[in-house]
């Protein structure tokens, strides 16, 4: 197995950083969002500061709460303290559209997801943090609301492949909460499942492959909540592994790599840790690295060459992983 490179700290930040997260087609190019107000855009393949966008005023504080990339790749999405999703779009460097009155505006950790397959499809938390507001960019207006799907604030957002025995076919969103329970909901607004975790939750995973496509192989697919514990969940069986590696302290992310074969948590304590994900269980193989203080988000590029986090400390970590999973990143000439 390929040994990670050495990671580096890059300080572009004024505040705590919110959220990072990759370009889905560019496999170098990734985005940060911090509390000064600020977007900043990096390159990992040189580790450099590329550009930088504000969504703040001198009269308004738009503290960012998160980040992501449109599926396309064309726009930014930031929610903000003032309850705004701000739109940028990435060729122009402005922002070009804003939902205001729709996203959470609390300080606690929120959550914000893409659709992969649709570019024009959002979610994030309403603004009381217990429902969720869907959009679609192409309308000037939020598309629908989501009220009080849960009982306390939540902290995570995913989209489910539709291979899985919920959405029959369609997309589904997946959303965990403080109050222990995850919520699949369609995009009109229909309660699917409820998965209760029994534990308060931070962060929610599911494997990247098709529902059971490796059944084969012995690999089930998985969906992993993190929160006091991180937890690994079967449909139709419940919860068949707890990984005890955190020192008891919370996790607050959880990414597998684009085949699933290793999976990444962030903890309380600022540390990475790397798990190897086997047919029956995960097994922990190493810290990679630490921050000073808790990491807030975390993603890793395209083709899982590197891993980038956000923390508390002001700081963007990030670490080369290995060699692009699609073959070698260099060429050379025969003479």
């Amino acid at each position: 197995m390929q040994q990670p490179g050495t990671v580096q700290y890059l300080k572009y930040h004024s505040g705590a950083v919110r959220g990072v997260a990759f370009h889905p087609k560019d496999r170098y190019l990734f985005c940060s969002g911090s509390y000064d107000g600020k977007v900043n855009l990096y390159s990992a393949q040189k580790c450099e500061f590329l550009m930088s966008y504000a969504v703040t005023t001198v009269s308004l504080a738009r503290n960012v709460n998160a980040v992501r990339f449109t599926s396309d790749g064309s726009k930014i999405l930031a929610t903000t303290t003032a309850r705004r999703l701000a739109v940028i779009d990435l060729q122009r460097g402005d922002q070009i559209l804003s939902y205001d009155n729709c996203a959470f505006n609390g300080r606690d950790r929120t959550g914000l997801a893409c659709d992969p397959l649709a570019p024009n499809i959002a979610v994030c938390c309403c603004v009381n943090g217990r429902g969720l507001t869907v959009f679609d960019l192409r309308m000037p207006l939020p598309l629908d609301f989501m009220y009080d799907i849960h009982s306390s604030i939540i902290r995570d957002i995913t989209f489910v492949h539709d291979s899985w025995p919920w959405g029959q076919g369609q997309r589904s969103i997946m959303s965990v909460s403080q109050d222990g329970k995850c919520r699949v909901m369609s995009l009109d607004g229909r309660c699917l499942d409820q998965l209760d975790f029994g534990q308060p939750l931070n962060t929610v995973a599911v494997t990247p492959e098709s529902f059971n496509s490796g059944l084969d192989d012995g690999f089930s697919s998985l969906i992993v909540a993190g929160g006091e514990s991180v937890s690994a969940y079967i449909p139709d069986s419940g919860i068949c592994e707890t990984l005890p590696h955190n020192h008891q302290l919370p996790i607050w992310k959880l990414r597998y790599t684009s085949n699933g074969s290793i999976l990444y948590t962030a903890c309380d304590d600022g540390a990475i840790r790397k798990y190897r994900r086997w047919p029956d269980h995960h097994a922990y193989i190493e810290d990679l690295f630490s921050h000073k203080q808790d990491v807030e988000d975390m993603d890793i590029s395209p083709y899982d060459e590197y891993l980038v986090t956000a923390s508390k400390d002001q700081s963007v970590g990030i670490i080369k992983l290995g060699a692009p999973n699609h073959g070698s990143s260099e060429w050379g000439e025969l003479t």
